[in-house]
């Protein structure tokens, strides 16, 4: 992994370790779960597939020293899309130094960004892991809920802060992590980067949560802000070109099944891959599957071993 600084933001930069590469992807991480937690991940993407991956902290996560109270500045509504602005300013300058053929892709939130994002960019090959896909009429309350400000009501915001922030030691996080149901079946590198990514060392050995744990929590209270416009204002010409590869952990309950017929109706030319033996997390639960379904979207890969995930029709 190699790390350059684009307009002073620190962007990792994994390249394969045999072979070149033609192709990039920009990858944006989800929410909580600074990009290095991702290491792994990605270097064997990059191996695999023979793409240079980049990656950055979004505002607010790990060595991101972007400021979040300005993205308050237009209310809890507004904070997508200042993420969504960081992720287009990154894509250009990236794409400037390096010139190519170049791919989005994002898990959870990053997916949401990256999708929305890509109406506006020069590129038409988008990569979503497991994004929050409800059906319509869940999709459409949440936004409304979102619309009047509404906090504490997401399941999700409450967990996150209440989240600890503080380990005497990093072993201390490491046995807490493995023991927590929302890591169960991660593999422990998978735990050891996301530690090191997320929590600072401090002089007295203990570690430190680098985000603030209110930031997080609005970010998954703001995103239902983004889902519905993402279908009703994203340019249709640009919305029935662009190619999607939506894959899913077959444990998800994020990503619901029941919505890929409604997806699909707005992005036509996409392709659901679902990989099995993993939850919304499943990038970290099963990465050998990831790395199999990847096989398809990036077909020059070498890889033949598709028993691993499943292909289903829309």
């Amino acid at each position: 992994m190699d790390t350059l600084r684009v307009d002073g933001i620190s962007v990792y930069q994994f390249r394969p370790q045999l072979g070149q590469a033609e192709r990039f992807v920009l990858f944006s991480h989800a929410t909580g779960i600074a990009a290095l937690s991702y290491r792994d991940v990605l270097q064997r993407w990059a191996d695999e597939h023979l793409v240079n991956i980049f990656a950055f902290d979004a505002r607010g996560h790990g060595e991101s020293n972007a400021d979040t109270k300005a993205a308050y500045s237009g209310g809890l509504t507004q904070i997508p899309w200042q993420l969504c602005d960081d992720l287009k300013s990154m894509f250009k300058n990236l794409k400037e130094k390096f010139p190519g053929i170049w791919s989005l892709a994002g898990h959870s939130l990053g997916g949401w960004l990256s999708l929305y994002a890509s109406h506006e960019l020069d590129v038409n090959h988008v990569v979503l892991l497991d994004v929050p896909l409800l059906p319509p009429s869940s999709a459409f309350l949440w936004a409304t809920a979102c619309l009047f400000q509404q906090r504490g009501i997401h399941p999700l915001s409450r967990p996150a802060r209440r989240r600890k922030r503080m380990f005497r030691s990093r072993r201390e996080a490491m046995l807490t992590f493995k023991r927590a149901p929302f890591f169960r079946k991660w593999q422990e590198i998978h735990i050891g980067h996301y530690i090191d990514a997320n929590f600072e060392a401090q002089s007295d050995g203990s570690l430190k949560l680098r985000h603030d744990p209110e930031w997080e929590a609005d970010l998954f209270e703001s995103q239902p802000a983004l889902h519905t416009p993402l279908f009703l204002k994203m340019n249709a010409k640009k919305r029935k070109e662009i190619r999607v590869e939506l894959i899913a952990g077959s444990e998800s309950k994020i990503c619901d099944p029941a919505s890929i017929r409604y997806f699909h109706q707005f992005f036509p030319r996409t392709r659901w891959l679902v990989v099995p033996q993993g939850g919304h997390m499943f990038p970290f639960e099963n990465t050998r599957g990831l790395m199999q379904a990847l096989a398809l979207a990036f077909p020059k890969s070498q890889s033949s071993l598709f028993n691993n995930i499943e292909l289903r029709a829309v």
